[in-house]
């Protein structure tokens, strides 16, 4: 038979155990959901054109298609376009558009998809274009002079395959390391690629100031070299800013510096503005306009892209 004061200290026991429990629930509802990762698909249009040392003008058109998966501060795109090119100048590096999901994203084309105006850390500001890091990012940079005749071909264009990582240095200080691979897909025979694989290696320090967020960095361009060919390796730098408005809206613009790529001619510098902003919950649009200041820089690019995320 159980006395009163065992009564009393099962009574206790079973209440200390209750609170415990009930106080372990409320803390596991406090936790945030373990980040499952997220993709997000784009297209897009984009047009080009310049005559970048030439007599003629060449004009590029490319319509993207990409992939992007993206978890925590790690993310990794892979793009394909279709590419069609009029004039005398040749492709180096396909057109791969620019991302429109926003809340992060840095690197031109690839990005780690959470600095820059883009994409930062904290997914507050991104563009899921900005940053120097991605390499390709110039219109210019990727038009090579005086390739052969003026004429049309079209077909599809070279993947890029983009990693990046961004890594705290505070509350609103990141720096996004970015690489990224070109696997030679294009037709050389058409001038829409050189047929060699390119590698680049980039950074950008980012830093968010309330809804703004401004962004500085460089690049490293290894470059495949077709026999007989003078393309070098190249250097790029690159800085932009953006700000978040109400209703998820994005506006920002860059600018871009690129060595050229062909042994003896000019730099490219450009400078791009865009705004990005959502359709729906789940897709987003961005339209973009850039223009150039040197004889290697294109004279005029715009474009578009929708992104929708699964």
């Amino acid at each position: 038979m159980i006395n009163k004061n065992t009564a009393a200290t099962l009574l206790l026991t079973a209440g200390i155990f209750s609170s415990s429990s009930i106080a372990y629930a409320q803390e596991a509802t406090k936790q945030p959901a373990a980040d499952k990762g997220s993709w997000r698909i784009s297209a897009g249009a984009n047009y080009s054109e310049g005559d970048y040392g030439d007599v003629e003008k060449t004009k590029v058109v490319s319509a993207p298609v990409a992939v992007r998966y993206r978890k925590g501060n790690f993310s990794v795109r892979v793009s394909l376009p279709y590419v069609s090119i009029d004039g005398p100048g040749s492709l180096l590096d396909s057109p791969q558009g620019r991302d429109s999901g926003g809340g992060g994203g840095s690197g031109s084309n690839s990005g780690s998809g959470n600095s820059g105006s883009g994409n930062s850390g904290s997914g507050n500001s991104g563009s899921g274009n900005s940053g120097s890091g991605g390499g390709g990012s110039n219109s210019g940079g990727n038009v090579a002079p005086g390739g052969g005749a003026s004429n049309r071909r079209s077909g599809f264009g070279d993947v890029g395959i983009s990693l990046g990582y961004s890594f705290g240095l505070g509350e609103t200080t990141y720096l996004d390391v970015t690489g990224r691979l070109k696997a030679p897909t294009a037709s050389k025979a058409k001038r829409l690629g050189t047929g060699k694989v390119d590698y680049t290696m980039g950074a950008d320090l980012v830093q968010d100031i309330g809804n703004a967020s401004i962004y500085v960095g460089g690049r490293r361009r290894f470059t495949g070299k077709p026999t007989g060919s003078a393309l070098r390796d190249v250097w790029g730098a690159g800085g932009g800013a953006s700000y978040r408005l109400s209703g998820g809206t994005l506006i920002g613009a860059d600018y871009d510096w690129q060595q050229g790529s062909v042994l003896g001619d000019g730099a490219s510098s450009e400078v791009t503005g865009w705004i990005g902003f959502p359709l729906s919950n789940r897709m987003r649009m961005q339209v973009y306009g850039s223009t150039g200041f040197t004889t290697n820089s294109t004279d005029f690019a715009g474009g578009l892209s929708l992104s929708y995320r699964l």
